[in-house]
């Protein structure tokens, strides 16, 4: 599999890719991820259950937890029920250092699976009596420790279309902080394009963010690029409020009112106000502020991510 270089490498569960790894045989192929998605990024198949070495079709597996450690997770057949508990940490080892999972910038689960599920995985007790438990597959729990800061969705999320966005946004802003040069002129100018995402998510962290690419304290390039990068991937990875956006519109809106007759301001104001009652989305007041700064040609604001923080020929705004 030939990988671009120029492009944010996410590695998937193969069966949402349409190959036929699931375990009676069949997929779970994502028409968006293989037609839209695919022409964007590099995308990386991995089956953890193909890697043990299982074949398909297969017998179903699931996860059993102990009434005496319920922290302690076994991986076994439904009807033969064999432990597979230490071949899967076996194998998840040999794929986390594998090369083809070298500089991600993401990683897209399978649903409620025993080994890449996210969360909501089924497990049961040792002591049949007891209750289901939900709790993470062992694979993805596995990723999950070996890159706390790597952007990770599921694909049962992707029906909620914001948080299908912000799982975008959050792997091609990884893969633009990842291949910036690691010194502090780098950092500041990444910084400032990625200033008006940041206060959407917090103006604290916005502040913090800031004076870590400001050095003030005079540190090594290398280490303020992991502390911001830490930071940074921390801050990102909530979910934007209501109220931090319409803060973010407002101080965008402050570069445009001397351009704009009183008109057009009670219109954009409104637009704002519409967000904020959840009448319109959060992308329509984004693609006004968006059309009046190149029209006005604002050119402070023009090369923020801001308003482009992923291809837009993904069309996530269609589905918004």
């Amino acid at each position: 599999m030939k990988i671009k270089s120029d492009r944010p490498n996410i590695a998937i569960s193969s069966c949402l890719l349409g190959e036929p790894v699931r375990y009676n045989g069949f997929h779970t192929q994502d028409r968006w991820i293989t037609s839209i998605l695919s022409k964007h990024v590099n995308l990386i198949p991995i089956c953890p259950e193909i890697e043990m070495g299982l074949g398909t079709p297969r017998e179903e597996i699931y996860l059993e937890y102990s009434n005496t450690n319920k922290s302690e997770f076994k991986l076994k057949t439904k009807r033969s029920n064999k432990d597979l508990t230490n071949l899967a940490k076996s194998t998840y080892s040999n794929i986390i250092n594998d090369k083809r999972l070298e500089n991600l910038d993401g990683f897209i689960f399978m649903r409620k699976s025993p080994s890449c599920g996210l969360g909501n995985v089924k497990s049961i007790s040792n002591k049949k009596e007891s209750s289901v438990r939900l709790v993470q597959g062992l694979f993805a729990k596995e990723i999950s420790n070996r890159w706390p800061l790597l952007p990770k969705e599921d694909s049962g999320r992707f029906k909620n279309v914001e948080l299908k966005e912000k799982f975008i946004k959050q792997v091609f802003a990884h893969f633009r902080l990842r291949n910036i040069t690691k010194n502090v002129a780098s950092i500041q100018d990444f910084h400032k394009k990625y200033k008006y995402i940041l206060m959407e998510h917090s103006q604290r962290e916005l502040k913090a963010l800031g004076n870590l690419a400001a050095n003030h304290d005079q540190l090594e390039d290398e280490e303020v690029y992991e502390l911001y990068q830490s930071l940074f991937l921390n801050t990102i990875s909530n979910q934007p409020t209501t109220g931090n956006r319409i803060n973010t519109f407002q101080h965008i809106f402050g570069y445009l009112k001397r351009e704009l007759n009183t008109a057009d301001k009670l219109r954009v104001l409104n637009t704002f106000d519409d967000y904020k009652q959840g009448h319109c989305n959060y992308l329509v007041p984004l693609r006004i502020l968006d059309y009046l700064i190149r029209q006005n040609n604002v050119q402070y604001l023009m090369d923020h991510f801001y308003f482009t923080p992923y291809p837009k020929e993904l069309n996530l705004a269609k589905s918004i």
